[in-house]
């Protein structure tokens, strides 16, 4: 998961309805400060703000945050911000995501994708003859089965898959044409199949990690081989030429891409770990784009910023507040159920991005965004972020629990342990909730400590973690999406996909399972609404509210727009400088 997460190919729970604030061009205007407005109920403002004439040539440099420790954008622990930023212009997808957040087939990539039969269900894809890798091998139908085979756990159970979904229900998948038909046949429905293979991975270079013919193989191309190695290749319009020692990747043109070709010379990607420089490495030149967390200072710093424009729009994923049902204190739902009672989700929201979004407001659902289909309040009734204290002390001393409101003892007399919140460092925003989360714990005798860590996603994956607060991305495939995070994990594991926390629920899973299953877009939404729930009754997270993006750039460069979930580096071949070729 990315820690503020979306993916160019994790496709959003609705289409965006409200644009905040669009970059000038393509029916957006400036105001003073920079920001600029268009016509908040056309899409098409949406997806061209700031489309302009751009000169051939020269460099873009784009922040990222994240440390890169594991490449694979599809691996578990691969799918942070950073990754996901750069894989968007590296590996081809069947389909791709628009800034309005709808789905739509590569044409660059496929020429046709579509179902040809429901008994059993059956997908046909027709890959484009002049599609190949940067090193000129074709892309073919293998690539397909590498991707469905590492992504299916029947396929390869160690595998650390960030999603499984769909792979799972996979019968075969067959090329022919030499390759450029692809041919998935299902062995069991699954709604959503347009998610699927969205990005896929090269065959051909997997084989150099080892044989990918047995499960031992695909689980060590997929966990070591491409999560370790920088990709030297590439389906994009650009490739990697140099990572260098300070964690920045440095791209150049792909001299085999074979769609539009792009304008700049060089894209630069850019690690500065501290949000809070970012812009000024924006005003100083340092960095053309940044796309950080918003807080209120970093909005704030950037309207004073000259010649810079920026976006202020719904994104496309929600923030939550996690407890760690492997961690002892938290095994009991009294305890759960207290912390949700105790914390005041509007306060959290005011203290942080209700300083420059009074819209915001918050989340009612765990599996879908306000607005969407599906959407209703399914957490009002289980005292969700009320912050009520005196009901949450309740909760606990009838529960048994002792030394309420001084030092928490369960109903055995043993002393409830500190509570670890685990932050990304450099992350001021989660900081700021995680410090109010603590404020709103101690008047339970609650003793909440706060600790900043390099990496939260290893962080979480090592256990030693009692709350933490992460955004995962919604998206128009509810079911699909929403699988990561709340189906069960095996027996023998206690993190896997995305589910954080180790939460399970068998009648979350059989919904789960019954809205893949589903004929069409309206029953899925039925069983998920019913999940949806349950997920509530079981005290495990507690959603915040839907994040907002927050995209910067300067006003030199034309044809950048955000895209909450096909991420701003949906469209890199269109970058360019203002300016006539």
């Amino acid at each position: 998961m990315a820690f503020r997460g979306k993916h160019s190919l994790a496709l959003t729970t609705s289409a965006v309805a409200l644009l905040l604030a669009a970059c000038a061009g393509g029916g957006g205007t400036a105001s003073g400060d920079g920001r600029v407005s268009g016509d908040v109920n056309t899409v098409n403002t949406v997806n061209t703000v700031n489309t302009a004439k751009v000169a051939t040539g020269g460099t873009a440099t784009y922040s990222i945050t994240y440390p890169i420790s594991n490449w694979n954008v599809l691996n578990s622990a691969g799918a942070t911000y950073s990754v996901l930023d750069i894989s968007g212009v590296l590996l081809p997808s069947a389909f791709m995501i628009k800034p309005d957040h709808t789905p739509v087939r590569n044409e660059t990539i496929v020429t046709s994708a579509e179902k040809v039969g429901d008994s059993p269900q059956t997908i046909k894809y027709t890959i484009d003859p002049k599609a190949v890798w940067s090193d000129g091998k074709p892309i073919t139908a293998d690539d397909f089965v590498y991707t469905w085979r590492a992504l299916d756990p029947r396929e390869c159970p160690k595998c650390q898959a960030s999603n499984t979904a769909g792979y799972d229900r996979i019968k075969s998948v067959k090329g022919s044409d030499g390759g450029r038909t692809v041919t998935v046949v299902f062995d069991k429905p699954y709604v959503d199949w347009q998610a699927l293979f969205s990005p896929f991975l090269p065959a051909h270079v997997a084989k150099t990690y080892g044989a990918t013919d047995t499960a031992e193989g695909l689980e060590k191309s997929f966990n070591e081989g491409f999560a370790k190695s920088v990709p030297k290749f590439s389906a994009g319009p650009f490739r990697i030429q140099e990572y260098t020692s300070d964690g920045s990747v440095v791209m150049v043109r792909n001299e085999r891409w074979f769609g539009p070709p792009p304008n700049l010379d060089k894209l630069v990607f850019r690690l500065i770990t501290d949000v809070a420089q970012q812009p000024t490495s924006l005003a100083n030149g340092e960095v053309d784009v940044i796309y950080p967390n918003p807080q209120v200072d970093i909005v704030q710093q950037v309207e004073e910023l000259p010649a810079v424009r920026y976006q202020v729009t719904p994104g496309a994923s929600v923030h939550k507040l996690w407890l760690n049902l492997n961690a002892r204190a938290l095994q009991e739902v009294a305890v759960r159920k207290a912390i949700f009672q105790a914390v005041r989700v509007q306060d959290v929201i005011d203290k942080t991005i209700g300083q420059f979004d009074d819209t915001a407001k918050p989340l009612l659902s765990h599996m879908f965004v306000d607005g969407a289909p599906g959407y209703s309040d399914v957490v009002s009734e289980y005292d969700y972020g009320v912050g009520d204290v005196e009901k949450a002390k309740k909760t606990l001393t009838d529960a048994g629990y002792t030394g309420v409101g001084s030092k928490l003892a369960d109903p055995d007399g043993k002393a409830v342990p500190p509570l670890r919140i685990v932050v990304q460092a450099g992350d001021q925003l989660r900081a700021s909730e995680a410090q109010l989360v603590k404020a709103a714990l101690a008047p339970l005798g609650l003793d909440v400590q706060v600790a900043t860590v390099a990496n939260t996603i290893e962080a979480v994956q090592e256990g030693n973690w009692a709350m933490t607060v992460a955004t995962v991305t919604q998206s128009p495939f509810s079911a699909t999406s929403n699988i990561p995070y709340y189906l069960s994990c095996p027996d023998d594991e206690t993190f896997c996909r995305f589910n954080l926390n180790n939460y399970g629920n068998p009648k979350v899973d059989r919904l789960l399972n019954e809205a893949l299953s589903a004929t069409g877009a309206e029953e899925a939404t039925k069983k998920l609404q019913e999940a949806d729930r349950i997920v509530s009754s079981d005290y495990a997270i507690l959603p915040l509210y839907q994040n907002r993006s927050f995209l910067a750039y300067s006003a030199k460069l034309g044809n950048v727009r955000d895209n909450s979930l096909g991420f701003p580096t949906y469209n890199t071949e269109q970058w360019g400088l203002l300016g006539e070729s």
